[in-house]
């Protein structure tokens, strides 16, 4: 394939990955609309990040990624539900000791705990927490038959600039959108979120 239709069909793969809603997409929700739209661009760039990675990867080993992926799946499956579940009980401890301190936290006062340089961080070892991503864009790599150093980048900058415009604009709204929404009510949707997050990480752990 050529560098051109490489380029399309990394668009289009990274952006039907980037759209399912799963932990990570909550999460990043749930942080923009808390502490602004500058943060949530900063932890949707960190996804972003990692899915080029992923792509990068895949483009350059094809199959064989997916093989030694699929390998070690149960065991990649328990560490990234993990992760996530650690990431939303902590989160549903600390909105309970802070309203047991100062009642309904204000984003103002969560945004000062983080920059958007550690969102960013953040969302970047989130994400690169599953690797499995990395099978996906490895079934397609495989499938397209890319050829030669050229076409390679070409797919992994197709998936990289799905992935960032989806996530960039995700993020982005959702800061926008709690800005308008007051604290009782960010933090009504941020505890959701959390039990969903820790709901998806028990089906990644044992729903196979």
């Amino acid at each position: 394939m050529d560098a051109d239709g490489a380029l399309l069909a990394g668009l289009v793969a990274g952006l039907a990955i980037a759209v399912q809603v799963g932990a990570v997409s909550l999460l990043l929700i749930e942080a923009a609309m808390v502490a602004g739209p500058r943060v949530g661009a900063a932890a949707g760039m960190g996804v972003a990040t990692a899915d080029l990675a992923f792509a990068a990867v895949a483009a350059a080993a094809g199959g064989a990624a997916g093989a030694a992926l699929s390998s070690h799946e149960a065991e990649i499956r328990i560490v990234a539900a993990t992760v996530i579940a650690g990431i939303a009980i902590h989160g549903l401890l600390a909105m309970r000791r802070d309203r047991g301190e100062r009642g309904p936290v204000s984003r103002r006062s969560i945004a000062l705990r983080r920059t958007a340089a550690a969102y960013y961080a953040r969302f970047l070892a989130i994400t690169a927490a599953n690797p499995l991503t990395i099978a996906s864009f490895a079934a397609v790599a495989a499938a397209l038959s890319l050829k030669g150093l050229v076409a390679a980048m070409a797919f992994t900058a197709g998936v990289g600039v799905a992935s960032f415009g989806w996530h960039l604009a995700l993020g982005m709204a959702a800061g926008h959108a709690g800005r308008w929404m007051t604290p009782r009510v960010q933090r009504a949707l941020a505890i959701g979120g959390r039990l969903v997050v820790l709901g998806i990480a028990a089906h990644l752990a044992f729903g196979g």
